[in-house]
Protein backbone atom coordinates (compact mmCIF):
# COMPACT_ATOMS: atom_id res chain seq x y z
CA UNK A 1 0.00 0.00 0.00
CA UNK A 2 1.62 3.26 -1.10
CA UNK A 3 1.45 5.88 1.64
CA UNK A 4 2.22 9.55 1.65
CA UNK A 5 5.15 10.67 3.75
CA UNK A 6 3.97 10.79 7.35
CA UNK A 7 4.33 14.03 9.25
CA UNK A 8 3.20 15.83 12.34
CA UNK A 9 3.89 19.30 13.61
CA UNK A 10 6.60 18.33 16.13
CA UNK A 11 6.68 15.70 18.88
CA UNK A 12 3.41 14.80 20.58
CA UNK A 13 3.16 13.65 24.19
CA UNK A 14 0.28 11.39 25.21
CA UNK A 15 -0.81 9.86 28.50
CA UNK A 16 -2.68 6.56 28.17
CA UNK A 17 -4.90 5.16 30.91
CA UNK A 18 -7.16 2.15 31.07
CA UNK A 19 -9.63 0.49 33.40
CA UNK A 20 -9.97 3.50 35.66
CA UNK A 21 -12.94 1.84 37.43
CA UNK A 22 -13.69 4.97 39.40
CA UNK A 23 -16.49 4.73 41.93
CA UNK A 24 -18.14 7.91 43.13
CA UNK A 25 -17.84 8.29 46.87
CA UNK A 26 -21.51 9.30 46.86
CA UNK A 27 -22.35 5.63 46.22
CA UNK A 28 -21.21 4.78 49.76
CA UNK A 29 -24.34 6.22 51.33
CA UNK A 30 -23.43 4.54 54.60
CA UNK A 31 -20.11 2.76 55.27
CA UNK A 32 -20.41 -0.75 56.60
CA UNK A 33 -20.46 -4.45 55.86
CA UNK A 34 -21.65 -4.22 52.24
CA UNK A 35 -18.85 -2.03 50.89
CA UNK A 36 -16.27 -3.77 53.09
CA UNK A 37 -17.28 -7.18 51.74
CA UNK A 38 -17.21 -5.94 48.14
CA UNK A 39 -13.80 -4.31 48.57
CA UNK A 40 -12.30 -7.38 50.26
CA UNK A 41 -13.29 -9.66 47.36
CA UNK A 42 -12.04 -7.33 44.60
CA UNK A 43 -8.50 -6.97 43.21
CA UNK A 44 -9.40 -3.37 42.41
CA UNK A 45 -8.96 -0.82 45.17
CA UNK A 46 -12.51 0.40 44.81
CA UNK A 47 -12.67 2.32 48.08
CA UNK A 48 -9.64 4.36 46.99
CA UNK A 49 -10.59 4.54 43.29
CA UNK A 50 -11.87 8.13 43.34
CA UNK A 51 -8.76 9.25 45.20
CA UNK A 52 -6.53 7.39 42.75
CA UNK A 53 -8.14 9.15 39.79
CA UNK A 54 -7.86 12.56 41.45
CA UNK A 55 -4.17 11.92 42.17
CA UNK A 56 -3.57 10.72 38.62
CA UNK A 57 -5.20 13.82 37.15
CA UNK A 58 -2.83 15.98 39.22
CA UNK A 59 0.14 13.92 38.00
CA UNK A 60 -1.02 14.25 34.39
CA UNK A 61 -1.25 18.02 34.71
CA UNK A 62 2.38 17.99 35.89
CA UNK A 63 3.33 15.80 32.89
CA UNK A 64 1.82 18.38 30.51
CA UNK A 65 0.81 16.03 27.66
CA UNK A 66 -1.15 17.35 24.71
CA UNK A 67 -3.49 14.36 24.75
CA UNK A 68 -4.92 11.85 27.23
CA UNK A 69 -6.39 8.60 25.89
CA UNK A 70 -8.51 6.28 28.06
CA UNK A 71 -9.33 2.84 26.69
CA UNK A 72 -12.49 1.97 28.59
CA UNK A 73 -13.91 0.87 31.92
CA UNK A 74 -14.07 4.42 33.16
CA UNK A 75 -16.31 3.42 36.08
CA UNK A 76 -16.63 0.63 38.61
CA UNK A 77 -19.90 -0.70 37.18
CA UNK A 78 -21.42 1.99 35.01
CA UNK A 79 -23.09 3.98 37.78
CA UNK A 80 -24.31 7.38 36.60
CA UNK A 81 -22.81 9.03 39.68
CA UNK A 82 -19.43 7.48 38.87
CA UNK A 83 -19.61 8.71 35.27
CA UNK A 84 -20.41 12.21 36.51
CA UNK A 85 -17.38 12.07 38.81
CA UNK A 86 -15.11 10.91 35.96
CA UNK A 87 -16.38 13.67 33.66
CA UNK A 88 -15.67 16.27 36.36
CA UNK A 89 -12.08 15.02 36.64
CA UNK A 90 -11.61 15.03 32.87
CA UNK A 91 -12.87 18.61 32.77
CA UNK A 92 -9.93 19.56 35.00
CA UNK A 93 -7.59 18.28 32.30
CA UNK A 94 -9.52 20.04 29.56
CA UNK A 95 -9.29 23.29 31.52
CA UNK A 96 -5.48 22.94 31.27
CA UNK A 97 -5.68 22.71 27.49
CA UNK A 98 -5.21 18.92 27.46
CA UNK A 99 -7.31 17.05 24.91
CA UNK A 100 -9.01 13.96 26.34
CA UNK A 101 -10.54 11.12 24.29
CA UNK A 102 -12.29 8.08 25.76
CA UNK A 103 -13.99 4.89 24.62
CA UNK A 104 -16.37 2.86 26.80
CA UNK A 105 -15.49 -0.50 28.32
CA UNK A 106 -17.72 -3.44 29.14
CA UNK A 107 -18.39 -2.05 32.66
CA UNK A 108 -19.61 1.37 31.55
CA UNK A 109 -23.03 1.12 29.92
CA UNK A 110 -26.25 -0.71 30.84
CA UNK A 111 -24.56 -2.56 33.68
CA UNK A 112 -26.95 -4.32 36.05
CA UNK A 113 -24.19 -4.56 38.67
CA UNK A 114 -24.39 -0.82 39.37
CA UNK A 115 -25.19 -0.37 43.04
CA UNK A 116 -24.84 1.84 46.08
CA UNK A 117 -23.80 0.71 49.54
CA UNK A 118 -25.94 1.36 52.59
CA UNK A 119 -24.48 -0.21 55.69
CA UNK A 120 -25.04 -3.95 55.49
CA UNK A 121 -27.19 -3.68 52.38
CA UNK A 122 -26.80 -2.70 48.73
CA UNK A 123 -29.25 -0.98 46.45
CA UNK A 124 -29.39 -0.78 42.65
CA UNK A 125 -27.89 2.45 41.36
CA UNK A 126 -28.84 4.36 38.24
CA UNK A 127 -26.75 3.42 35.22
CA UNK A 128 -26.55 4.97 31.75
CA UNK A 129 -27.51 4.18 28.17
CA UNK A 130 -25.42 4.68 25.03
CA UNK A 131 -27.17 7.98 24.35
CA UNK A 132 -26.29 9.06 27.88
CA UNK A 133 -22.65 8.14 27.25
CA UNK A 134 -22.56 10.29 24.12
CA UNK A 135 -23.96 13.26 26.03
CA UNK A 136 -21.75 12.85 29.11
CA UNK A 137 -18.56 12.47 27.04
CA UNK A 138 -19.47 14.88 24.25
CA UNK A 139 -16.29 16.88 24.94
CA UNK A 140 -14.16 13.74 25.02
CA UNK A 141 -14.60 12.24 21.56
CA UNK A 142 -18.34 11.84 21.29
CA UNK A 143 -19.61 15.27 20.30
CA UNK A 144 -18.88 17.90 17.69
CA UNK A 145 -15.58 18.14 15.85
CA UNK A 146 -15.03 14.42 15.29
CA UNK A 147 -16.11 11.85 12.73
CA UNK A 148 -18.54 9.39 14.30
CA UNK A 149 -19.58 5.90 13.24
CA UNK A 150 -23.35 5.55 12.94
CA UNK A 151 -23.29 1.88 14.01
CA UNK A 152 -21.38 2.26 17.28
CA UNK A 153 -19.68 4.65 19.67
CA UNK A 154 -16.54 4.63 17.52
CA UNK A 155 -14.99 7.93 16.41
CA UNK A 156 -12.05 9.45 14.57
CA UNK A 157 -10.53 12.62 16.02
CA UNK A 158 -7.48 14.77 15.31
CA UNK A 159 -6.51 16.20 18.71
CA UNK A 160 -3.16 17.42 17.36
CA UNK A 161 -2.48 18.37 13.76
CA UNK A 162 -1.19 15.30 11.94
CA UNK A 163 -2.30 12.78 14.60
CA UNK A 164 -5.56 10.88 14.12
CA UNK A 165 -6.91 8.86 17.05
CA UNK A 166 -9.51 6.26 16.18
CA UNK A 167 -11.56 5.18 19.17
CA UNK A 168 -13.18 1.83 18.51
CA UNK A 169 -16.28 0.62 20.34
CA UNK A 170 -15.65 -3.09 20.96
CA UNK A 171 -18.42 -3.67 23.52
CA UNK A 172 -21.61 -5.73 23.55
CA UNK A 173 -23.59 -3.80 26.15
CA UNK A 174 -26.45 -3.42 23.66
CA UNK A 175 -27.18 -7.10 24.40
CA UNK A 176 -27.41 -6.55 28.16
CA UNK A 177 -30.77 -6.98 29.87
CA UNK A 178 -31.74 -5.02 32.98
CA UNK A 179 -34.68 -5.63 35.27
CA UNK A 180 -34.60 -1.93 36.14
CA UNK A 181 -35.60 -1.22 32.53
CA UNK A 182 -38.38 -3.78 32.43
CA UNK A 183 -36.49 -6.91 31.35
CA UNK A 184 -37.28 -10.21 33.10
CA UNK A 185 -33.62 -10.92 33.96
CA UNK A 186 -30.28 -9.18 34.32
CA UNK A 187 -27.54 -10.18 31.87
CA UNK A 188 -24.04 -8.79 31.44
CA UNK A 189 -21.71 -9.21 28.45
CA UNK A 190 -17.98 -8.78 28.98
CA UNK A 191 -16.85 -10.20 25.61
CA UNK A 192 -15.79 -7.98 22.74
CA UNK A 193 -16.51 -7.67 19.06
CA UNK A 194 -16.40 -5.04 16.33
CA UNK A 195 -19.50 -4.87 14.17
CA UNK A 196 -18.83 -5.54 10.46
CA UNK A 197 -20.07 -2.08 9.49
CA UNK A 198 -17.92 -0.50 12.18
CA UNK A 199 -14.85 -2.44 11.07
CA UNK A 200 -15.25 -1.15 7.52
CA UNK A 201 -15.80 2.38 8.83
CA UNK A 202 -12.64 2.20 10.96
CA UNK A 203 -10.57 0.77 8.09
CA UNK A 204 -11.77 3.60 5.85
CA UNK A 205 -10.75 6.21 8.45
CA UNK A 206 -7.30 4.63 8.80
CA UNK A 207 -6.76 4.65 5.02
CA UNK A 208 -8.01 8.20 4.77
CA UNK A 209 -5.64 9.45 7.48
CA UNK A 210 -2.65 7.56 6.14
CA UNK A 211 -3.28 8.79 2.62
CA UNK A 212 -3.14 12.33 4.02
CA UNK A 213 0.26 11.63 5.57
CA UNK A 214 -1.02 11.54 9.17
CA UNK A 215 -0.03 9.30 12.06
CA UNK A 216 -2.78 6.97 13.31
CA UNK A 217 -3.31 5.52 16.78
CA UNK A 218 -6.12 3.05 17.44
CA UNK A 219 -7.76 2.68 20.84
CA UNK A 220 -10.30 0.18 22.14
CA UNK A 221 -11.07 -1.78 25.29
CA UNK A 222 -10.62 -5.41 24.22
CA UNK A 223 -7.44 -6.91 22.80
CA UNK A 224 -6.91 -6.99 19.05
CA UNK A 225 -4.03 -9.48 19.22
CA UNK A 226 -3.11 -12.19 21.70
CA UNK A 227 -0.79 -11.13 24.51
CA UNK A 228 0.11 -14.75 25.14
CA UNK A 229 -0.39 -17.86 23.03
CA UNK A 230 -3.94 -19.24 23.10
CA UNK A 231 -5.33 -16.15 24.87
CA UNK A 232 -8.24 -16.14 22.43
CA UNK A 233 -9.04 -19.73 23.43
CA UNK A 234 -8.36 -19.61 27.17
CA UNK A 235 -9.63 -16.07 27.78
CA UNK A 236 -11.94 -15.57 24.84
CA UNK A 237 -13.81 -12.67 26.42
CA UNK A 238 -10.66 -10.55 26.44
CA UNK A 239 -9.91 -10.68 22.69
CA UNK A 240 -12.32 -9.33 20.07
CA UNK A 241 -14.26 -11.97 18.18
CA UNK A 242 -12.69 -13.11 14.90
CA UNK A 243 -9.59 -11.23 15.96
CA UNK A 244 -7.33 -12.53 13.17
CA UNK A 245 -9.57 -11.21 10.39
CA UNK A 246 -10.15 -7.96 12.28
CA UNK A 247 -6.40 -7.56 12.84
CA UNK A 248 -5.60 -8.29 9.19
CA UNK A 249 -8.22 -5.81 7.98
CA UNK A 250 -6.83 -3.01 10.14
CA UNK A 251 -3.19 -3.78 9.38
CA UNK A 252 -3.98 -3.86 5.68
CA UNK A 253 -5.60 -0.43 6.06
CA UNK A 254 -2.38 0.89 7.59
CA UNK A 255 -2.91 0.68 11.37
CA UNK A 256 0.34 -0.02 13.23
CA UNK A 257 -0.49 0.61 16.90
CA UNK A 258 -3.46 -0.13 19.16
CA UNK A 259 -3.96 0.94 22.78
CA UNK A 260 -6.08 -1.43 24.89
CA UNK A 261 -6.83 -2.59 28.43
CA UNK A 262 -9.47 -4.97 29.83
CA UNK A 263 -7.15 -7.73 31.15
CA UNK A 264 -5.54 -5.45 33.76
CA UNK A 265 -1.99 -6.35 32.76
CA UNK A 266 0.98 -4.21 31.77
CA UNK A 267 1.91 -5.85 28.50
CA UNK A 268 3.02 -4.94 24.99
CA UNK A 269 2.57 -7.51 22.22
CA UNK A 270 3.39 -7.51 18.52
CA UNK A 271 2.16 -9.48 15.52
CA UNK A 272 3.72 -9.63 12.06
CA UNK A 273 1.46 -10.00 9.04
CA UNK A 274 3.47 -10.37 5.87
CA UNK A 275 5.90 -7.49 5.85
CA UNK A 276 3.83 -5.37 8.22
CA UNK A 277 3.46 -5.39 12.00
CA UNK A 278 1.05 -4.12 14.61
CA UNK A 279 2.02 -3.35 18.19
CA UNK A 280 -0.61 -3.45 20.92
CA UNK A 281 0.04 -1.52 24.12
CA UNK A 282 -2.17 -2.94 26.88
CA UNK A 283 -2.27 -0.79 30.00
CA UNK A 284 -3.21 -2.28 33.35
CA UNK A 285 -6.01 -1.07 35.58
CA UNK A 286 -5.28 2.29 37.17
CA UNK A 287 -6.88 1.11 40.45
CA UNK A 288 -5.21 -2.30 40.65
CA UNK A 289 -1.66 -3.09 41.75
CA UNK A 290 0.83 -1.91 40.48
CA UNK A 291 -1.25 1.17 39.50
CA UNK A 292 0.36 1.81 36.12
CA UNK A 293 -0.34 4.31 33.40
CA UNK A 294 1.62 5.11 30.23
CA UNK A 295 3.38 8.11 28.79
CA UNK A 296 3.80 8.00 25.03
CA UNK A 297 5.85 10.23 22.78
CA UNK A 298 5.45 10.27 19.00
CA UNK A 299 8.24 11.97 17.13
CA UNK A 300 9.42 11.60 13.53
CA UNK A 301 7.35 8.47 12.95
CA UNK A 302 8.61 6.69 16.11
CA UNK A 303 6.47 5.91 19.15
CA UNK A 304 8.16 5.60 22.55
CA UNK A 305 6.21 4.07 25.42
CA UNK A 306 7.16 4.51 29.07
CA UNK A 307 5.36 3.41 32.22
CA UNK A 308 4.45 5.50 35.27
CA UNK A 309 3.11 4.40 38.65
CA UNK A 310 0.85 5.86 41.34
CA UNK A 311 2.48 4.92 44.65
CA UNK A 312 0.35 6.71 47.23
CA UNK A 313 -2.87 8.70 47.54
CA UNK A 314 -4.15 10.82 50.45
CA UNK A 315 -6.50 8.07 51.65
CA UNK A 316 -3.87 5.32 51.35
CA UNK A 317 -0.22 6.16 51.99
CA UNK A 318 0.83 2.51 51.53
CA UNK A 319 -1.03 2.04 48.25
CA UNK A 320 1.53 -0.31 46.65
CA UNK A 321 1.73 -2.66 49.63
CA UNK A 322 -2.02 -2.73 50.19
CA UNK A 323 -2.73 -3.17 46.48
CA UNK A 324 -0.30 -6.07 46.26
CA UNK A 325 -1.93 -7.72 49.27
CA UNK A 326 -5.32 -7.27 47.62
CA UNK A 327 -4.13 -9.26 44.59
CA UNK A 328 -2.54 -11.93 46.77
CA UNK A 329 -5.78 -12.45 48.70
CA UNK A 330 -7.89 -12.69 45.55
CA UNK A 331 -5.89 -15.24 43.55
CA UNK A 332 -7.00 -18.46 45.33
CA UNK A 333 -10.66 -17.59 44.72
CA UNK A 334 -9.85 -16.78 41.09
CA UNK A 335 -8.10 -20.13 40.72
CA UNK A 336 -11.08 -21.85 42.34
CA UNK A 337 -13.42 -20.33 39.77
CA UNK A 338 -11.21 -21.54 36.93
CA UNK A 339 -11.12 -25.02 38.44
CA UNK A 340 -14.90 -25.11 38.82
CA UNK A 341 -15.36 -24.24 35.14
CA UNK A 342 -12.82 -26.88 34.09
CA UNK A 343 -14.24 -29.59 36.36
CA UNK A 344 -17.79 -28.88 35.17
CA UNK A 345 -16.71 -30.17 31.77
CA UNK A 346 -15.69 -33.51 33.27
CA UNK A 347 -19.30 -34.70 33.57
CA UNK A 348 -19.36 -35.09 29.79
CA UNK A 349 -16.45 -37.52 29.85
CA UNK A 350 -17.37 -39.46 33.00
CA UNK A 351 -18.82 -42.36 31.02
CA UNK A 352 -15.61 -42.63 28.99
CA UNK A 353 -13.57 -42.93 32.18
CA UNK A 354 -15.91 -45.65 33.41
CA UNK A 355 -15.39 -47.52 30.16
CA UNK A 356 -11.63 -47.21 30.51
CA UNK A 357 -11.84 -48.55 34.06
CA UNK A 358 -13.54 -51.67 32.75
CA UNK A 359 -10.51 -52.33 30.56
CA UNK A 360 -8.36 -52.39 33.69
CA UNK A 361 -10.39 -54.87 35.72
CA UNK A 362 -13.47 -52.85 36.45
CA UNK A 363 -13.99 -50.99 39.69
CA UNK A 364 -16.12 -48.04 40.63
CA UNK A 365 -15.56 -44.51 39.36
CA UNK A 366 -16.67 -41.75 41.74
CA UNK A 367 -16.58 -38.54 39.73
CA UNK A 368 -17.55 -36.30 42.64
CA UNK A 369 -14.73 -37.75 44.76
CA UNK A 370 -12.30 -37.31 41.88
CA UNK A 371 -13.31 -33.66 41.46
CA UNK A 372 -12.92 -32.97 45.15
CA UNK A 373 -9.52 -34.62 45.22
CA UNK A 374 -8.36 -32.72 42.14
CA UNK A 375 -9.40 -29.38 43.63
CA UNK A 376 -7.54 -30.09 46.86
CA UNK A 377 -4.37 -31.05 45.03
CA UNK A 378 -4.64 -28.08 42.65
CA UNK A 379 -4.96 -25.59 45.48
CA UNK A 380 -2.09 -27.22 47.38
CA UNK A 381 0.14 -27.11 44.29
CA UNK A 382 -0.90 -23.85 42.64
CA UNK A 383 -2.26 -21.26 45.09
CA UNK A 384 1.17 -19.84 45.89
CA UNK A 385 2.55 -20.32 42.36
CA UNK A 386 -0.52 -18.70 40.76
CA UNK A 387 -0.20 -15.73 43.09
CA UNK A 388 3.45 -15.23 42.21
CA UNK A 389 2.66 -15.58 38.51
CA UNK A 390 -0.24 -13.11 38.72
CA UNK A 391 1.91 -10.50 40.43
CA UNK A 392 4.59 -10.93 37.77
CA UNK A 393 2.03 -10.51 35.00
CA UNK A 394 0.59 -7.38 36.57
CA UNK A 395 4.05 -5.87 37.07
CA UNK A 396 5.11 -6.48 33.45
CA UNK A 397 8.38 -7.76 31.98
CA UNK A 398 7.65 -11.03 33.75
CA UNK A 399 10.39 -12.77 31.74
CA UNK A 400 12.98 -10.63 33.55
CA UNK A 401 11.61 -11.61 36.97
CA UNK A 402 14.21 -13.85 38.69
CA UNK A 403 11.37 -15.96 40.11
CA UNK A 404 9.91 -16.84 36.71
CA UNK A 405 12.07 -19.88 35.88
CA UNK A 406 11.36 -21.44 39.26
CA UNK A 407 7.61 -20.79 38.94
CA UNK A 408 7.51 -22.49 35.52
CA UNK A 409 9.42 -25.52 36.81
CA UNK A 410 7.19 -25.85 39.87
CA UNK A 411 4.00 -25.44 37.82
CA UNK A 412 5.07 -28.27 35.53
CA UNK A 413 5.80 -30.49 38.52
CA UNK A 414 2.48 -29.49 40.02
CA UNK A 415 0.58 -30.44 36.88
CA UNK A 416 2.12 -33.91 36.95
CA UNK A 417 1.24 -34.30 40.62
CA UNK A 418 -2.36 -33.21 39.99
CA UNK A 419 -2.78 -35.84 37.29
CA UNK A 420 -1.15 -38.59 39.33
CA UNK A 421 -3.11 -37.78 42.48
CA UNK A 422 -6.49 -37.25 40.82
CA UNK A 423 -6.87 -40.00 38.23
CA UNK A 424 -7.65 -43.61 39.10
CA UNK A 425 -4.48 -45.73 39.06
CA UNK A 426 -5.23 -47.58 35.83
CA UNK A 427 -6.14 -44.42 33.95
CA UNK A 428 -3.14 -42.50 35.31
CA UNK A 429 -0.75 -45.20 34.12
CA UNK A 430 -2.35 -45.28 30.69
CA UNK A 431 -2.20 -41.52 30.08
CA UNK A 432 1.23 -40.75 31.57
CA UNK A 433 3.16 -41.41 28.35
CA UNK A 434 0.83 -39.38 26.07
CA UNK A 435 0.95 -36.58 28.64
CA UNK A 436 4.75 -36.53 28.63
CA UNK A 437 5.00 -36.66 24.84
CA UNK A 438 2.16 -34.39 23.78
CA UNK A 439 0.41 -32.41 26.50
CA UNK A 440 3.34 -31.37 28.69
CA UNK A 441 5.42 -29.81 25.86
CA UNK A 442 2.40 -27.68 24.94
CA UNK A 443 1.87 -26.79 28.59
CA UNK A 444 5.57 -25.85 28.83
CA UNK A 445 5.33 -23.54 25.80
CA UNK A 446 2.13 -21.99 27.17
CA UNK A 447 3.80 -21.24 30.49
CA UNK A 448 6.82 -19.76 28.70
CA UNK A 449 4.55 -17.63 26.53
CA UNK A 450 2.72 -16.27 29.58
CA UNK A 451 5.59 -15.96 32.02
CA UNK A 452 8.51 -15.20 29.70
CA UNK A 453 6.57 -12.69 27.60
CA UNK A 454 6.91 -14.68 24.37
CA UNK A 455 4.33 -14.30 21.62
CA UNK A 456 4.23 -17.29 19.23
CA UNK A 457 6.49 -19.19 21.62
CA UNK A 458 8.76 -21.76 20.00
CA UNK A 459 7.93 -20.73 16.42
CA UNK A 460 9.87 -18.72 13.81
CA UNK A 461 7.46 -15.84 14.56
CA UNK A 462 8.42 -15.68 18.25
CA UNK A 463 8.76 -12.12 19.50
CA UNK A 464 9.47 -10.52 22.88
CA UNK A 465 8.65 -6.85 23.49
CA UNK A 466 9.62 -4.88 26.60
CA UNK A 467 6.36 -4.26 28.48
CA UNK A 468 7.39 -1.09 30.26
CA UNK A 469 9.68 0.85 27.93
CA UNK A 470 9.88 0.36 24.19
CA UNK A 471 10.21 2.28 20.93
CA UNK A 472 9.03 1.30 17.45
CA UNK A 473 8.30 2.80 14.07
CA UNK A 474 4.68 3.55 13.36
Amino acid sequence: MALAALHMSGAVKIVALSDVHAMSEKLIAKPGEAIDKQAAADMRMIKQSADILRTTVKEIIKERPQVVLISGDLTKDGERLSHEFVVAQLELLRAQGIKVLVVPGNHDISNAHAKSFQGAKTKSAATITRDDFRQLYARFGHGAGVQRDTSSLSFAAEPVAGLVVIGIDSNRDEENLLKSRGDSVNTYNTAGRIKPATLQWVAARVREARAQGKQVVGMMHHHLIEHFDQEAKLLEKYVVADYKNVRNTLVDAGLRVMLTGHLHITDIARDYIGGDSITEVATSSLVTYPFHYRTITIDDGVMRVDTRQIKAVPSCKNLLAEGRLQVEKAVPALLDGMLNRALAKMDAVASKFSGMMALFGGGSFDLSKMKSGMKQVCHAQFDDLATRAMLALYEGNEGENPDTKHVIEEMEKGMNMVMEASLPAGIAEMVQEPLRESVMPKFHNLLRSILEDRNHCGTPQEVIVNDKTTSFKM
